[in-house]
């Protein structure tokens, strides 16, 4: 089950970013070449990291068949949706400069509360990265990272109830879902990424809650998966402005779609961008290609999509249910035949332009854990999911190297941009795995005990990209670009039996302080001693902190478990001051670079304006040139 399952909750609101942007730029992690006002360059330098719902409501509801709008209904409907309130909010947190493509909201908790309780169920966020992030907004007076929008799917864990009784919706929920889980979507676009607005650091979201199962996977639905084309190879830029989404047939003759991130806005109202009239269909026969038109005897018409009904979007979050139960051939086909989203290209109706289209033979790879961080020795079970038409598939899949998804770069200093994903050896992985009758299997992924060996020079740890394919697939099958697991491998370092402030804390601690000013200048300068000594007690719980807690440091989740360990170990043991060791006979102070060998350099689309160049944009700016230049070098 998932959120596209019955019983479920939805709700609509904003979302708070307020993101740090000196660690957005790789150069930056240079020290030695560091300069005071690399942090005065970025658009947000003085970000906190922070993740927060906002003004977040209970705008809509479905049960047994029904949407609930109003309080009359289900008094859930108006109820808040917010962060812990014992507890600091959430983080976003990107996975590395050179990979802010799958950026992840750790520690966040979530509580559905009224005017009487607190919390009428209250869970815990499972850590998951953004997936299919599109130019979705029209308006083009708006700055470029305001026309990006992306989903975040996930399960909230350890959920606890309360009083759910009085909500006939909600115990029917916590009736449908296995203990201590709830299935979570979230849909962000329209993010205020300009100081001048009012809504700076602010987006707006919609998004649904339904019930989930302990065998599921937990970041994406096991359905039907509709797969967009992309103009001129973009993968932010879909052929018909209309991008990838999935669906979902049940046991009662209908089929759920989530039309939620795929329908383009025309701006962050959120005002949907009229298309015309969307049809839901199914295909009568299984294409050999992606399909352009279809004409009327080629389809069955499932219904005509709502998206320009007032207040759709924000009642629904863009799940609509179709209803086939009078469709004989429907029933008979639907688990052989393809879905599409059409466009009549004709007043009587007689053509269709697909928008788009099921993936081809209907068949679909995921790996459901598609963000990792691996120290030294480390293995990590990938999870992999094969479908076809919805259905669990029992396949070989294809593993393979995969780096061009990678987004992030550098534009400010003289320090080269490192290379990523050598040497290759760092991680190891089968060539191949097969599916079972479920459609699932492992895939081992192995880090080196010596780890990647530092080739980054200035910045540690490596990023690497496994791609995942079926060794058997349909001539012109297109996967959706995202579908990669990215991971990054952290360097080894021999740890000293007394660690130092000078030899071997302050690299660190200065390096964390360049690229959050907002420590040094509101809490602790972490390139001082003094001041680091001063704070040992709050910096010894920050590091001590699990990995899923939002107070946890470094926020980024970047350090190295020996490191780590290391600091902790440094401030925790005094030397005979009483003081953590400040220098021994033998060490001086210093900070070294390492640099590696020059690579070319990337430059943002010099015709955008300084803003528009910030933020996700210039990521996908330099992403797109570097797969624009390893095309051309293999020809």
């Amino acid at each position: 089950m998932s959120y596209l399952d019955g019983p479920r909750i939805h709700f609509a609101g904003f979302f708070q970013a307020d993101v740090s942007t000196v660690n957005n730029i790789v150069n930056n992690y240079d020290t030695a070449n560091f300069k005071p006002e690399y942090q005065e360059d970025p658009w947000n330098p003085n970000g906190t990291g922070v993740f927060r719902f906002v003004d977040v409501n209970v705008t809509g509801g479905f049960l047994e068949g029904k949407l609930l709008t109003s309080v009359d209904e289900d008094v859930l409907i108006g109820c808040s949706l917010q962060d812990a309130h014992d507890k600091v909010a959430g983080k976003l947190v990107d996975l590395d400069p050179q990979q802010q493509m799958v950026s992840e909201i750790w520690g966040m908790q979530l509580r559905l509360t009224n005017a009487d309780y607190p919390a009428l169920f209250q869970g815990t966020y499972h850590p998951a990265g953004f997936f299919n992030l599109w130019r979705r907004q029209q308006e083009a007076s708006a700055p470029d990272d305001q026309q990006l929008a992306a989903t975040y799917q996930s399960v909230l864990e350890q959920v606890v109830w309360e009083n759910e009784q009085q909500s006939p919706l909600l115990k029917a929920l916590k009736a449908a879902s296995a203990e201590g889980l709830l299935s979570i979507h979230i849909n962000v676009f329209g993010y205020g990424r300009d100081p001048s607005i009012p809504r700076y650091t602010l987006g707006r979201l919609v998004g649904s809650i339904g019930p989930a199962q302990a065998d599921e996977p937990k970041h994406f639905v096991m359905g039907r998966q509709l797969l967009t084309e992309y103009a001129n190879n973009n993968p932010t830029a879909p052929k018909h402005e209309v991008y990838s989404f999935h669906a979902k047939v049940n046991g009662k003759h209908q089929i759920t779609a989530d039309f939620g991130n795929c329908l383009a806005l025309v701006n962050a109202d959120p005002a949907l961008l009229y298309q015309g009239k969307l049809l839901f269909a199914l295909l009568k026969e299984e294409p050999t290609k992606v399909l352009d038109s279809v004409k009327a005897d080629e389809v069955v018409i499932l219904g005509e999509v709502g998206y320009q009904q007032v207040d759709w979007y924000t009642q629904t979050a863009g799940i609509q249910s179709f209803d086939y139960a009078h469709q004989p051939w429907v029933i008979e086909n639907i688990q052989q035949r393809p879905l599409a989203l059409l466009k009549p290209l004709d007043a009587c109706e007689t053509s269709y332009q697909i928008l788009v289209q099921e993936a081809l033979g209907g068949a679909y790879v995921f790996v459901d854990n598609y963000v990792q961080r691996l120290n030294p020795g480390d293995c990590q079970d990938l999870h992999v999911y094969a479908s076809k038409y919805g259905e669990p598939l029992a396949a070989t899949v294809n593993t393979s190297v995969k780096i061009g998804g990678m987004g992030g770069a550098g534009r400010t200093s003289k320090s080269p941009v490192p290379e990523i994903g050598t040497p290759t050896d760092a991680i190891s992985y089968p060539p191949s795995v097969t599916t079972n009758e479920q459609g699932y299997a492992t895939l081992p992924v192995r880090a080196s005990a010596n780890g990647p060996g530092k080739p980054r020079g200035y910045i540690d740890n490596q990023l690497y990209g496994i791609g995942v394919s079926f060794l058997e697939q349909a001539g012109g099958y297109q996967p959706t670009f995202w579908n990669f697991t990215s991971i990054l491998a952290f360097d080894k370092t021999e740890l000293p039996q007394t660690p130092t402030w000078d030899e071997h804390i302050q690299p660190i601690m200065t390096q964390y302080g360049n690229l959050y000013p907002i420590m040094s200048r509101f809490l602790v300068d972490l390139s001082n001693y003094d001041s680091v000594v001063l704070h040992q007690k709050i910096l010894t719980l920050a590091f001590t902190r699990p990995l899923s807690d939002p107070n946890y440091m470094p926020v980024t989740r970047d350090l190295a478990e020996d490191l780590r360990q290391m600091i902790v170990q440094w401030l925790t043991n005094p030397g005979a001051d009483g003081k953590p060791v400040k220098s021994s006979s033998t060490t001086t102070a210093r900070v070294q670079s390492q640099t590696p060998a020059d690579s070319p350099r990337e430059p943002a689309d010099e015709t955008l304006t300084d803003m528009q160049k910030a933020g996700k944009t210039s990521v996908l700016l330099q992403m797109l040139e570097r797969q624009a230049n390893a095309k051309q070098n293999d020809q």
